[in-house]
């Protein structure tokens, strides 16, 4: 227990949430600072349990000094990789059976299956006929609109998707059907996890800060597309596998894996095709004697098989022959797109996985841990974006939050682990408040399925924060990049100037004292919080008046490949 003197300190974080939930109730002030109204809605009883915990952590742990610091995590205790694996499978197949038993198909999701389909049973991909069959009924009641890119050289329609990802769900798909898609998405998810983990200890990271890379790379938005059927999953994995096994010593065997790794991103996506060069260069340089040469005749061999499939296919040695040349969706604005999928309250990595922010304010300690290996990642992190920043529909379509930015997710578990082998400073000291709010909006939004929660349309309102509203909206302090307006860009702004602030006093808690001991309080997060919901209120947002009512939460919606409410068939 603490001593007496440390009560006050240890019953801060308490007198705080109750300070803003009992300002939250006072009607004069809401009206003169609307963004406390936030807390009338279910976010209020959250932040008092997050207070709650802080008190009773703080109240029953003996390892915290008087200075404040916390020693470096002790390398006992830690899950073996065979539990991990069995935690993070369980959790997430779980959670995805769950899901998809309540909610049909999505998106981009029925083509995919489709494909699978006609790949199983016709061994080809001409959908005509699956159409014609209404063969989507497996997975939805429809209708389903096809997809169709260019057509091949014999005229007949072809799907507008890559081949790969149908490819290996087309055995599973015959043996189990959705559910059995959905079992391979979180075998995945939970490999993607232990390699995420084994990255951050080749770094040098201990073992306690690796289990951090395990579970950034289990949580949002890993999490939903363990249930969701996209490319980006196994794009990360192929990512993370090929990026172990070449920054190691691999044997001959090894280098042939990490050869079909990258030689499956093509196939998965054309956007993968710049990693998939960054990866190649990175084995050719680090390989040498058999390991190279195996590496070489497994890449040249898919990579001759790659161009000589979109030959045959569309008379064009290309994969821009699927989009009939260079994609007309390659006409958006490179800094929307920066800030959409950082900061966007529908798509945006941030408000749906805060764990994050810790994650790129750690990136430092991967340059300072790693040497040249940073170098790698740097290039391989930006062969990723590069295709993204010029991408119309940056944010994904019809999908979940942070699409795109699953490839990242093991890049990004490194540096925190790295961070997290140390003693804590700074940012840091939230590291358990942000995974938690991350993880507790997820289940949130995956509960209850019927109410379409974790589901994003464009521009239109995000349902999990209206969810999550009583008094004044969430979403009024969110921007939605997706929507060309001004006023959402200044609402961008003003959280880049918050969190470029909070990055700022990261960097100086590194080295002073009284800096670091702010992270300790609720105050300073209450502070931002306040400070940037008042500047929203009064610049942003100036031109709306006041806050709008809440928004009513859909329950099920109509045809096309809008999501509404089936029962598992």
């Amino acid at each position: 227990m603490l001593a007496k003197r440390s009560w006050g300190r240890a019953l801060a974080p308490l007198g705080w949430a109750v300070a803003a939930l009992a300002a939250a109730r006072v009607d004069a002030l809401v009206e003169r600072a609307p963004v406390l109204g936030v807390f009338q809605g279910s976010l209020g009883p959250a932040f008092l349990v997050l207070a709650v915990a802080i008190t009773l952590a703080r109240m029953f742990s003996g390892r915290e000094t008087r200075g404040g610091e916390t020693p470096r995590p002790a390398d006992t205790g830690v899950p073996s990789a065979r539990g991990l694996f069995a935690l993070s499978f369980i959790l997430v197949a779980g959670i995805g059976i769950h899901y998809t038993d309540g909610l049909r198909v999505s998106g981009d999701e029925p083509h995919y299956l489709i494909m699978a389909q006609s790949l199983w049973r016709e061994h080809d991909l001409d959908l005509r006929d699956n159409y014609a069959r209404e063969d989507w009924r497996e997975y939805t009641p429809g209708p389903v609109t096809p997809h169709y890119g260019a057509p091949r050289s014999d005229g007949r329609p072809y799907p507008a998707h890559s081949p790969g990802l149908p490819s290996l769900l087309a055995p599973v798909y015959a043996l189990a059907g959705r559910r059995g898609v959905v079992l391979l998405l979180a075998l995945m998810a939970a490999v993607l996890g232990l390699e995420a983990r084994r990255l951050a200890l080749g770094a040098g990271a201990s073992p306690p800060g690796a289990l951090f890379a395990w579970v950034l790379a289990l949580g949002p938005p890993v999490l939903f597309y363990g249930f969701h059927v996209y490319t980006e999953l196994p794009s990360a994995l192929a990512v993370a596998v090929a990026l172990r096994i070449l920054l190691s010593t691999p044997s001959p065997p090894a280098a042939a894996l990490a050869a079909v790794a990258v030689s499956a991103l093509p196939w998965l996506h054309v956007k993968m095709i710049p990693a998939a060069v960054v990866l190649g260069a990175t084995a050719l340089l680090r390989l040498g004697g058999a390991r190279r040469s195996t590496f070489l005749a497994v890449t040249v061999a898919t990579g001759l098989a790659f161009l000589g499939y979109y030959q045959a296919v569309f008379g064009r040695p290309t994969p821009l022959a699927l989009y009939g040349g260079v994609p007309r969706d390659l006409s958006g604005e490179p800094w929307r797109a920066v800030l959409g999928l950082l900061l966007d309250r529908s798509f945006g990595l941030l408000p749906h996985a805060p764990l994050f922010l810790l994650a790129l304010a750690s990136l430092p300690w991967l340059w300072r841990s790693s040497g040249a290996k940073a170098g790698t990642y740097a290039a391989l992190a930006l062969a990723l974006l590069l295709p993204l920043f010029g991408w119309r529909m940056w944010w994904g379509g019809q999908c979940p939050p942070a699409r795109f930015l699953v490839p990242l997710v093991p890049l990004l578990a490194v540096p925190l682990a790295l961070r997290l082998s140390e003693a804590p400073r700074g940012l840091a000291r939230w590291r358990f408040g942000l995974l938690a709010a991350g993880l507790a909006l997820a289940l949130f939004a995956t509960a209850r399925p019927g109410e379409l929660l974790l589901l994003n349309r464009g521009d239109r309102p995000t349902r999990v924060w209206a969810a999550l509203s009583a008094g004044t909206p969430v979403a009024r302090y969110l921007p939605s990049l997706a929507a060309d307006e001004p006023a959402e860009t200044r609402v961008a702004l003003v959280w880049v100037g918050l969190l470029g602030f909070v990055l700022t006093l990261d960097r100086l808690a590194q080295r002073r004292s009284g800096v670091d001991r702010s992270f300790n309080s609720l105050a300073l997060p209450l502070a931002l919080f306040l400070a940037g919901g008042i500047a929203i209120d009064r610049w942003a947002r100036a031109s709306d008046g006041g806050p709008p009512a809440p928004v009513p939460v859909e329950t099920s919606s109509g045809g096309g490949d809008t999501p509404g409410l089936s029962a598992q068939r």
